[in-house]
């Protein structure tokens, strides 16, 4: 009987639930004693940046190398992202998947239809790990440190984080500094109207929904 050789690959999308997923896959590759991939497939076109997205796919790329693994961005060029997960993994050898899912999907081709059902149709014996991520209050104790009182002060058109308030158009938060980074990222909790709401900081700005 022939022994399986294991290979793990991670998909990661835009959005705060990479690294939890990372980490997910580092584990299962290091008792596996497996290589690692970490896969994330670009949708934006050549010409567009995104600061945002730029800094998640730095902070995935150097977390999976801190785990040993090999990060990898494939460009869609029109085709479907399944397709190019499956492509990925077979180049590789990969016989484990690791992805997540929540009710409000990370890939928006999971909310237009069956993306797991396609994907187990097209992968045949590649097993699949589907990671339940939630919303942010049940995860910020992963993924973030503890929160402290904190400002987003108006600065030349823009909201700046700060110590201290200044001005009445300050708004009053707490914050919630991502963890392993070197920069002032990650949510402002804000409650209005007896509701939570998480603002995303990247490197001491506000950076408001497109």
């Amino acid at each position: 009987m022939e022994i399986r050789t294991e290979g793990i690959m991670v998909c990661v999308h835009y959005g705060p639930h990479g690294q939890r997923l990372i980490h997910r896959g580092g584990e299962l590759a290091r008792r596996l004693q497996a290589p690692l991939i970490v896969l994330t497939v670009d949708a934006i076109g050549d010409n567009e940046y995104n600061m945002q997205r730029q800094h998640y796919l730095s902070a995935w790329e150097k977390q999976t190398k801190e785990a040993g693994g090999q990060f990898l961005i494939r460009k869609c060029n029109g085709r479907k992202t399944v397709d190019i997960i499956t492509e990925t993994a077979r180049e590789n050898r990969i016989t484990q998947i690791v992805l997540g899912q929540s009710i409000r999907t990370l890939w928006q081709e999971i909310t237009k239809g069956n993306f797991i059902n396609d994907l187990m149709e097209r992968v045949g014996t590649i097993d699949l790990h589907i990671v339940a991520v939630q919303r942010y209050p049940e995860m910020l104790e992963q993924t973030h440190e503890q929160g402290s009182t904190a400002y987003l002060v108006p600065e030349g058109g823009r909201y700046i984080l700060a110590e201290e308030a200044a001005g009445g158009e300050t708004i009053k938060g707490v914050f919630f500094r991502e963890l392993d980074t070197d920069f002032n990222t990650g949510l402002f909790k804000v409650v209005k109207h007896g509701e939570a709401q998480y603002l995303r900081i990247v490197q001491n700005e506000w950076v408001k929904p497109v």
